[in-house]
């Protein structure tokens, strides 16, 4: 199927048994100069517990963080792996909020080019409901102010059986260099067109 937005994310194909989307606006987190924070959520027919989906907190950070983010993330070549101190900050730089929570691991942060764009990678484990999640928080403009986030999300057990499935996906995506990050991040009409 194919998977087609109004923002930053233009399509993407979605390979595997996956549901059509569920959207979740929180108009509550509008402000007066920015969006809404939007997730496009799409299911596993096989569990409702595995899902993957896009993550756009709304937001456009100031110039001055997005330099600190392209000086101290997405302009490295970064590999850290294990849960420590320093990853927990390369995940707050980044972009990701949650991250001083003690009932998350963090188990691998990494920087790559991605489809023509900078992004991080995250793998890391929620303790309490034992789950497991594989994350790209994408540089959308390229200058560290409007991060995306692909999310694979799956119990610890049933994580490797789908991970590659959600990673084939998101390496399909396509990035628009132009688009107004203050309007609505929507599907489009024919969002879930088959292949």
């Amino acid at each position: 199927m194919l998977f087609k937005t109004t923002g930053a994310l233009e399509r993407m194909h979605i390979f595997g048994a996956w549901r059509p989307v569920f959207i979740v606006n929180d108009s509550r987190r509008m402000t007066s100069v920015w969006g809404t924070e939007t997730s496009f959520l799409l299911p596993h027919a096989e569990s409702e517990a595995v899902f993957m989906g896009v993550y756009f907190s709304g937001d456009c950070a100031d110039e001055s963080l997005g330099r600190l983010r392209l000086s101290e993330v997405y302009g490295k070549a970064l590999n850290v792996t294990g849960d420590s101190k320093e990853l927990r900050k390369l995940m707050l730089i980044a972009g990701r909020q949650m991250i001083g929570h003690s009932e998350i691991r963090f188990n691998s942060f990494s920087t790559i080019d991605f489809n023509g764009k900078r992004a991080a990678v995250v793998e890391q484990e929620w303790l309490a409901t034992r789950q497991t999640s594989y994350q790209i928080m994408v540089d959308t403009a390229g200058d560290g102010r409007i991060i995306y986030d692909l999310i694979f999300v799956a119990p610890n057990h049933l994580y490797s059986k789908f991970v590659e499935h959600a990673k084939a996906s998101f390496e399909t995506s396509l990035w628009r260099n132009q688009f107004d990050p203050r309007e609505p991040l929507r599907l489009l009409a024919d969002e879930m067109q088959a292949d």
